[in-house]
């Protein structure tokens, strides 16, 4: 099995994170789901300019 390095992160975590913090800011379900949505878009955005 495969170890990871302390303090990686998986994309899931990541997004689980994400989400968690935007419900403890009172948001909405729908309005949390398009912004995780936006941020990945971005995010491989951004990738595929690199």
């Amino acid at each position: 099995m495969s170890r990871k390095r302390p303090g990686s992160m998986s994309l899931w975590t990541i997004i689980e994170s994400l989400q968690r913090r935007l419900e403890r800011q009172g948001l909405a379900r729908d309005v949390i789901d398009a912004a995780v949505v936006a941020a990945l878009a971005q995010a491989m955005n951004g990738a595929a300019r690199a």
